[in-house]
């Protein structure tokens, strides 16, 4: 029996801080404004966390060598990183955001969804209040921040890319699929480089290649699972909410070596005297067999920069599978030195059924 009563549209948006490492530093050290400049490790062994605009136009990213960012930037300028800070700061703007809704969920230390189906401020219209929210934002705190508006998480992350630095962008609920239709696939949250070439070779590469498919062909190239996720998500269909009380996904730790190892015992002296200390500290436990999960994982990053991970499922922690997955991952290195080591592992998440993560690397 169908219902007279009309639901309620759903108003969300994505508020993304720009470049936000280096917006924190240039308030501490003005004169960073116009120099090119980047947080993190500028030494042979250092990586970019994240670079200022005027560095970005030389090409320096995040996640880049410090030494490959030098060579396209000569006169860049590294900033060591202090997350303390960082962390404050994020604290601060999470606040100013709770002045209009409670419902705020912290994707990251830089990225906040807000529900603002019930808000009445500014005329109830979710872009007049995510515009007084930034312009908050530039006066109060000194930091800008774009933002993305729909009826729905996924499409409000994708839309807050289209107006950086310090501009917004709405997709409203009947332009949600043709938006979707007209995006490469890469930009679909959770398609990475393997999932993307298997698609690409298969003759997929937009949003509506995906949309006019049947299930069973994307099912047939990525599995039952992905394959039904990616279906979901170029159709529009996104029901998770926001989730105010955030339930830790996974616990881990990973150090850059001093100097690169070759040999497999030094590897495991490292993991057994700093990496799994740190990594049962953080566990908040003393005990391994005490910690419920759903996979451990370790990742080895070589010389090259390549890097490899390999996971185990299981219920417990256990250091043995660590080291048996050490093993297996460093059988991947081909002759390669190891300059990082990380370990983690995946916890039990009571929401996981609407959880729209496509996990296909």
């Amino acid at each position: 029996m169908s219902s007279n009563v009309p639901d309620v549209v759903r108003k969300f948006a994505l508020l993304d801080l720009d470049a936000f490492f280096a917006s924190a530093e240039v308030l501490r050290d003005p004169s960073l404004q116009h120099r090119p400049f980047a947080v993190g490790g500028g030494g042979e062994r250092g990586v970019v966390a994240t670079a200022n605009y005027l560095a970005r136009e030389f090409g320096v990213r995040s996640a880049m060598p410090g030494s490959h960012a030098r060579r396209l930037c000569p006169h860049l300028h590294f900033v060591s990183p202090d997350h303390g800070y960082y962390r404050q700061l994020s604290r601060q703007v999470l606040a100013l955001l709770k002045d209009v809704t409670d419902q705020v969920e912290p994707a990251s230390i830089d990225e906040f969804y807000l529900d603002l189906s019930a808000n009445t401020q500014f005329q109830g219209s979710a872009s007049l209040t995510m515009e007084a929210l930034r312009k908050r934002l530039r006066e109060e705190l000194h930091l800008t921040a774009s933002a993305g508006i729909s009826n729905q998480k996924m499409v409000a992350k994708i839309a807050s890319e289209e107006r950086k630095p310090d501009g917004q962008f709405v997709v409203a609920p009947e332009q949600v699929v043709p938006y979707i239709g007209q995006l490469t696939l890469k930009r679909i949250p959770g398609v990475g480089p393997k999932s993307l070439e298997r698609l690409n070779q298969a003759g997929f590469y937009l949003g509506r290649d995906v949309q006019a498919a049947e299930l069973a062909a994307l099912q047939s190239i990525l599995g039952d699972k992905s394959g039904w996720l990616l279906y979901q998500r170029c159709q529009g269909i996104d029901p998770r909410s926001i989730v105010t009380e955030r339930v830790r996904k996974s616990v881990g730790v990973e150090e850059t070596l001093r100097t690169d190892l070759f040999q497999l015992r030094q590897i495991d002296l490292f993991v057994n005297d700093v990496l799994l200390p740190q990594l049962l500290r953080r566990l908040g436990t003393s005990r391994w067999q005490d910690t419920h999960i759903k996979t451990q994982t370790v990742k080895l990053k070589f010389t090259d920069f390549q890097q490899t991970t390999v996971s185990r499922t299981g219920a417990k922690a256990s250091p043995s599978i660590f080291y048996q997955l050490l093993r297996e991952a460093w059988e991947r290195r081909d002759g390669r030195g190891v300059r990082l080591i990380g370990l983690s592992v995946a916890l039990p998440d009571p929401d996981d059924q609407l959880q729209l993560e496509l996990e296909l690397e």
